[in-house]
């Protein structure tokens, strides 16, 4: 069967069609555009200012400690360099010797032998804690002092504890310890039980002398100001207050 004869105008649409795409011309945006469709978006903002420099690091000394390394910025640099840098020495032959005087401050924190840490017979051998009624009669001075040594002395035990770890945790002395250290508690427990008691009376004090009109709580002891004031004088007994035949006596006259 032959094909059906087709219209001449259907023919030079279809025409048309398939040969637009061909001879299309292409259509090019203006020369000025053609950066914007390269990049695809601004890669820098439109400005002329000159952009800012990194700030000026003012530690001379950054990056040479090995404890504290805090990092460097993009733009930032060493005021260093690598072979300025100190080197640990390792061979404990070479460390220097460091003189230390025998009454130095930090032997406080160690036996009185000088000792990492105490035998278990020697840290047994303690007393008790000190009780309410024996810190009550001592001055804040003596509360304060005592309190710093019970610091210093649980210092010392700890240091002890932490030798004798690192030495053998089974070694024998953890016991003695802690009981030492449950006594000065006990004392600092009591210290502060008293300044708590100090503070309550003078708190108590404090609000009775202000509601007493012969108390000045603003006088300046500086300047002399009293800080008591009474409101009456004393006053001399009136003469119906005498009982009778005392001005006869005083003045001679009492018969006989």
């Amino acid at each position: 069967m032959a094909p059906p004869n087709m219209h001449c105008t259907c023919r030079t649409l279809l025409s048309k069609t398939f040969t637009s795409s061909a001879v299309r011309p292409a259509t090019l945006p203006p020369s000025f555009l053609i950066p914007a469709f390269v990049n695809g978006s601004q890669s820098n903002s439109f400005s002329t200012t000159t952009p800012a420099a990194a700030r000026k690091d003012g530690n001379v000394n950054r990056g040479v400690s090995a404890l504290y390394r805090s990092g460097l910025g993009r733009k930032q640099k060493l005021s260093v360099k690598l072979s300025d840098l100190p080197k640990p020495v390792l061979d404990p032959a070479s460390h220097p010797k460091v003189e230390v005087t025998d009454d130095h401050g930090l032997w406080q924190f160690f036996p009185s032998d000088k000792s990492t840490m105490l035998t278990p017979q020697n840290q047994d051998a303690h007393g008790r804690g000190w009780t309410v009624e024996e810190l009550r009669t001592k001055d804040w001075n003596d509360l304060h002092k005592l309190w710093w040594v019970c610091i210093k002395e649980r210092n010392r035990i700890d240091t002890g504890e932490m030798e004798r770890k690192r030495v053998n945790p089974q070694m024998y002395g953890q016991y003695e310890a802690d009981n030492r250290t449950k006594e000065i508690k006990i004392t600092q427990r009591h210290i502060k039980l008293v300044l708590t008691e100090r503070y309550y009376a003078w708190e108590n004090a404090r609000y009775a002398a202000m509601d007493d009109p012969e108390i000045n709580m603003y006088a300046n002891l500086e300047k002399g100001e009293s800080v008591y004031t009474p409101s009456q004088v004393e006053q001399s007994l009136p003469d119906s207050s005498v009982p009778e035949g005392a001005s006869s006596i005083a003045n001679g006259e009492a018969r006989v």
